[in-house]
């Protein structure tokens, strides 16, 4: 997990329609458009890269000094050498126990002595992980303090460091279902030192079918350790003597989607990294579903047309529980969900509009037709952005599950009578919220309420919370468990469609606390407020 920022509660979510994710809509594909290769997720069969400086010396040899003396596998030089411990280097001539071209690790004692380290040449992140005792394992040798038997006879003093060994203050970790969408990987990179470091991660995957003069557009979900306030810097390579392109981005402690569009330098199979410097302390970046396009105008998710009305392009559900809705009459305008997370336009990071569906309050509606998880569903958060409050006597419904929700244990979230209620379980009446005269139209809110059986005879107690806060309580000893099996109607229901905006929906088969509660809004309301 990620210190120092909330988190999403995922225990017991059976159902999330996010409009602000990129994966939420059905129809075009939607992540690691690669052209004209299929393998671009970030798994262990992937051609990886890195990139670094690190005693690198425009790759000419340099000496390190006169050798006092080698003893105990230790060297010792008369003036201060100039490696550092992962130092990934190779020395220009073969004695001393160590030979020509050959790759070692370095680890420091002292400003005058080191001891020499088989290296670890593995760059598909499956050793990247953090031991134990604190190291990575592609240092498990420096870990260990394995050292390589050396001697004084002919030792070498000409060493250097080739631009692409991995592992050195950079080192990869697979994070196999770690990615940003569940059940997806991503790639970790750690930067593992602070100081005289500076390196990179290519991605080995090479977009093809890319001609000189075409528009490209990349994008990639990505989060670091730290709180946006560290730059990465996305950079492609199009060949020698053609013009790169690249631009920095400040990946924050929560997945986050960025966009970059640029013109093709070159028609040629080019090259993605991502550079990270050092920092005071260590830390790591992480990045996951990279994408890239050719020749569009926006970068998917995919935008409803017009005229299509079909079931095919729905809501999903990301929860993986398979509750996915189908939209029903927004088109257009209608459908007005946008690109997820922050666009990248000439260096700058640019905010995108907010994600959400636009219900006009006369005929939009979302249809979910459920497995009967939602039948035992416990908690329903939603938020809401009203264009219009409606007028005391009026109902307008937000989502119903039911068919006459009146007797048939219903769950229910309303504008009626100037109130905004929820029920579960029970009459269409149910447990004021808030007073509709105490919010505003063109306002973010987040509305949760919570439904717990209380026993045959004692009925149920239901809670409602606003953005985050607790705000009333009601026992309806009339009520009991939902049994229907009608679709979930979200926006509109039987008293009509409510005139505004809905960007997220989750649902939990568990009884969320006030805490946790508090915990999903503070993790959500950036995107939003």
């Amino acid at each position: 997990m990620i210190k120092g920022g909330p988190k999403i509660i995922n225990d017991g979510l059976v159902l999330c329609l996010d409009a602000h994710d990129a994966k939420s809509y059905a129809g075009e594909p939607t992540n690691n458009i690669q052209p004209n290769d299929a393998s671009s997720r970030f798994t262990s069969s992937n051609t990886w890269g890195t990139y670094n400086t690190n005693q690198y010396n425009s790759n000419q040899y340099f000496s390190i000094g006169t050798i006092s003396s080698v003893s105990n596998n230790i060297v010792t030089t008369s003036s201060n050498h100039p490696f550092r411990t992962f130092d990934a280097v190779r020395p220009q001539t073969t004695g001393g126990g160590v030979n020509s071209g050959t790759n070692y690790f370095i680890k420091k004692l002292s400003d005058t002595t080191f001891t020499i380290h088989a290296y670890n040449s593995s760059q598909d992140g499956t050793q990247g992980y953090i031991r134990s005792d604190g190291y990575h394992q592609v240092h498990e040798s420096i870990a260990t303090d394995t050292r390589v038997s050396i001697n004084s006879t002919s030792f070498p003093t000409m060493w250097h460091g080739p631009a692409h060994l991995p592992n050195t203050c950079h080192v990869k970790e697979l994070r196999v279902g770690g990615g940003y969408r569940r059940g997806t990987n991503a790639m970790r990179v750690h930067v593992t030192r602070t100081t005289g470091v500076d390196g990179g991660m290519s991605y080995g995957v090479q977009p093809s079918g890319v001609s000189q003069g075409d528009t490209v557009t990349s994008s990639w979900w990505a989060r670091s350790s730290l709180p946006g306030t560290k730059a990465v810097n996305y950079y492609t390579y199009w060949g020698s003597g053609y013009s790169a392109n690249s631009v920095n981005f400040y990946p924050t402690q929560e997945w986050q989607k960025f966009t970059h569009t640029w013109t093709a330098s070159n028609t040629y199979n080019f090259i993605q990294y991502w550079f990270q410097g050092a920092h005071s302390t260590p830390w790591w970046f992480e990045v996951a579903d990279l994408q890239t396009e050719i020749n569009k105008s926006y970068s998917t998710p995919y935008v409803l047309p017009a005229t299509d009305r079909s079931a095919t392009n729905g809501w999903v559900d990301i929860s993986g529980n398979g509750n996915h809705g189908t939209l029903t009459n927004m088109i257009g305008t209608g459908a007005s969900h946008y690109r997820a997370g922050r666009g990248i336009t000439g260096g700058t990071i640019m905010p995108v509009a907010n994600s959400y569906l636009d219900f006009d309050g006369s005929d939009d509606r979302v249809d979910v037709t459920h497995s009967t998880q939602l039948n035992n569903a416990k908690t329903w958060e939603i938020w809401i952005n009203m264009d219009s409050i409606p007028a005391s006597n009026t109902f307008k419904s937000i989502f119903q599950k039911s068919a006459n929700w009146n007797n048939d244990g219903s769950i229910l979230l309303s504008m009626i009578y100037g109130n905004l209620r929820f029920s579960y379980g029970g009459y269409w009446g149910g447990l004021t919220i808030e007073q509709l005269s105490n919010m505003s139209t063109g306002t973010w809110y987040q509305v949760v309420g919570t439904g717990q059986f209380l026993g045959s005879g004692s009925g149920v107690l239901m809670k409602g919370y606003l953005n985050g806060v607790y705000k009333a309580t009601l026992t309806d000893t009339s009520a009991f468990v939902p049994t229907n099996t009608n679709s979930l109607l979200i926006g509109y229901g039987n008293g009509g469609t409510m005139d505004g905006k809905i960007g997220l929906v989750r649902v939990y088969d568990d009884i969320l606390t006030e805490s946790e509660i508090l915990q999903n809004y503070n993790a959500t309301k950036g995107r939003f407020l």
